[in-house]
């Protein structure tokens, strides 16, 4: 029986990410986005969260170089939500992966337009890495990116990106990963990603459910 290496991995055309990444950088963004948004509905029907946001990111990064920046911050604005949901339900195992998804949430608040969104996962950040601290010791590792230089603007003539928007392939594939996403809302227990809690709220929670376990 043949053993599968990193290397089968990293070339195997059935890797849905890795075959999108490769066509990024051939320039070919529309086959890219379709590629991304199938990786990611794919982990989103597993409840792969993070992996699903990923491919979600990627997507819509590659939707804001075609131009389409309405899409790109749609998609944004769900991948931020998984983040803020995969931060709550990894916050009992693990602080450290729970502060990632939240800088990974805010930067995706912020891509999206949603400034408000943005500053509430700011304060959670803040809070939880203030009392996390003693644990994950003195360093700069968790700072959330300024919200400077996070705006989506469309590519200007000369940038060398093809323009996807009006490409019916995009739209399906973003349709079908923004429509899944929408239909696996009302699933999740009414919480802070489908009704965002106020910040004292959502602080008191992270306390009662993830500290105390975690401190044991």
């Amino acid at each position: 029986m043949r053993v599968v290496t990193w290397l089968d991995r990293l070339t195997d055309d059935s890797n849905l990410w890795l075959t999108a990444v490769r066509l990024e950088e051939r320039g070919d963004l529309a086959k890219a986005i379709t590629l991304y948004l199938e990786d990611a509905t794919k982990c989103l029907t597993a409840n792969s969260l993070t992996r699903a946001a990923l491919g979600g990111s990627c997507a819509a990064d590659c939707l804001a170089k075609g131009g389409d920046t309405e899409n790109a911050r749609a998609v944004y604005s769900a991948v931020a939500r998984l983040y803020w949901e995969s931060a709550d339900s990894s916050i009992g195992v693990s602080v450290r992966e729970s502060l990632w998804s939240l800088q990974e949430a805010h930067e995706s608040f912020l891509l999206a337009g949603e400034r408000e969104n943005a500053e509430t996962v700011k304060d959670l950040f803040d809070s939880l890495a203030n009392r996390a601290n003693p644990f994950i010791g003195d360093n700069d590792e968790f700072r959330l990116p300024s919200a400077r230089n996070k705006i989506i603007q469309s590519p200007t003539p000369g940038d060398g990106y093809p323009d996807v928007r009006g490409s019916a392939q995009v739209g399906m594939a973003v349709e079908s990963f923004l429509k899944l996403y929408e239909e696996r809302r009302p699933k999740v227990t009414k919480s802070r990603v489908a009704t965002p809690a106020s910040t004292e709220e959502e602080i008191d929670e992270f306390d009662a459910t993830s500290f105390i376990g975690q401190l044991g």
